[in-house]
């Protein structure tokens, strides 16, 4: 178990080191009800190779938790009757307050407190320093903390905006492709290659790109019709190799079968303001620039006017964050996932739908906030079917109880022409004396026949 509320916090001092992966680990070594590392005995050495670092950054680490962020408490140790070597730090974790939402003991670092005691609900953070640290600067604290965040905040405004002029760059390249392709064409719809619209597209493709895959001889992917995104070309049936100019209709080249969805600026924007809301440490692993599939994924969730749209707020909120906070945070830091986490982002932007109502995503009305009213309809009555066939179980039909029948006789015929019983109709003796077999001669005494 952890606390959420850290392994959420976007500090850069906790994310750029290892100060957030040393957390984790050490909770892993730490006893659940003492929260500290007394059982589990981990030397500097078997951290740093866990970490995959040196001693010195995981001595940095445990540096920053104790004293900027108060969570840990490090013991250091000398083996017994033998002071100059050292031995296994005691770490001490103060987050059972965090885990469990209570007040948090006195003895807790007030730094913590101060730090994250507004996610508790009630806590009386002011009251709470006043009473078990009243030499704590908690005014001087507040002020430093704000400051700090305000300049981690503006350096990474200042990187966003780097990214997003180094997007908007138009692409350096000249020659007959460079000069058809006009200004901002890469960020308004695509480049020549896969515009496929204009008559200057279409001499370029035919010309420059057509010789050329007619010599390469490579025909390109084809999409059906009903899967073209954004209104793209979808041949159905594969393009072949040209040979010479074709006319504005049927321009194409083997850019567009690449890349064949181009976002738009709106749409870019809709996919950037989803990011935006994103925990910042999973926005940080998906990297600069999502892949063309997740981007349509992430559109696709949004559902810009049609009847289960979502803002980009809904859909963080309802479906990303509940999912993300339910499943996926735990693996993502225990490092279960891979590096850049897309498939799981797409597991949490796929629309499931459960009860068709509109406004209904994970049992959550996006609207109101509050539990799904159909949801809670259709559970009420699955629980009214399981206990109604619990009551009355069903009643099976008695097994049916069928006659015996008689052996079947099998007769050899092979021995020529013998008596019959009168009875059965089954060959008798041939030295037989009477007419009936005894089988029919038993059934004629019990009065049966």
């Amino acid at each position: 178990m952890f606390a959420v509320c850290v392994t959420r916090d976007p500090d850069a001092g906790l994310n750029a080191g290892k100060a957030k992966p040393l957390y984790d680990l050490l909770v892993s070594f730490s006893d659940v009800s003492s929260r500290d590392t007394g059982q589990g005995y981990p030397y500097r050495e078997t951290l740093a190779t866990a970490l995959d670092c040196s001693k010195q950054t995981v001595d940095r680490a445990g540096d920053y938790l104790e004293n900027e962020i108060g969570l840990v408490k490090i013991h250091r140790r000398k083996v017994e009757g033998k002071p100059d070597e050292n031995d296994a730090n005691l770490y001490e974790i103060f987050d059972a307050w965090l885990i469990h939402g209570v007040t948090p003991p006195a003895g807790t670092p007030p730094q913590l407190v101060a730090r994250y005691g507004h996610t508790i609900p009630g806590l009386d953070v002011d009251a709470w320093v006043s009473e078990h640290a009243p030499d704590f600067d908690l005014v001087g604290w507040h002020s430093a903390y704000d400051e700090k965040l305000r300049a981690q905040q503006a350096k990474r405004e200042e990187q966003r905006r780097k990214e997003r002029a180094r997007r908007k760059k138009p692409k350096k390249g000249g020659g007959v492709m460079d000069e058809a392709t006009p200004e901002g064409a890469e960020e308004d719809g695509g480049s020549v290659t896969s515009d496929a619209t204009g008559g200057v597209t279409g001499d370029v493709t035919g010309g420059v790109m057509g010789d050329a895959l007619s010599r390469a001889g490579t025909p390109e992917p084809s999409f059906p019709d009903e899967q073209a995104p954004f209104g793209g070309v979808a041949p159905n049936e594969r393009r072949r190799p040209t040979t010479g100019s074709r006319g504005a209709g049927s321009s194409g080249s083997a850019a567009s079968g690449k890349n064949s969805a181009r976002l738009s600026r709106a749409q870019r924007d809709q996919v950037q303001a989803v990011r935006d809301l994103l925990p910042p440490d999973l926005d940080a692993a998906l990297g600069n620039r999502l892949p063309p599939n997740v981007s349509v994924a992430v559109l696709d969730a949004l559902a810009t006017g049609q009847p289960r749209e979502r803002t980009a707020q809904q859909l963080v909120k309802h479906r990303v964050l509940a999912r993300w906070n339910g499943y996926w945070a735990e693996r993502f830091y225990a490092g279960q996932l891979p590096a850049q986490p897309y498939g799981p982002l797409l597991a949490m932007l796929k629309d499931t739908g459960e009860c068709g109502s509109l406004a209904c995503d994970d049992r959550v009305d996006v609207h109101t906030g509050e539990g799904c009213v159909s949801c809670v309809m259709r559970a009420e009555d699955r629980r009214a079917d399981r206990e109604a066939a619990c009551e009355h179980p069903p009643v099976s039909d008695p097994a049916r109880t069928l006659p015996s029948q008689r052996q079947r006789v099998v007769v050899d015929h092979s021995a020529g022409s013998r008596p019959e019983c009168d009875g059965c109709g089954r060959w008798l003796p041939a030295d037989a004396t009477v007419e009936v077999c005894a089988d029919c001669r038993v059934t004629e005494n019990q009065g049966v026949r």
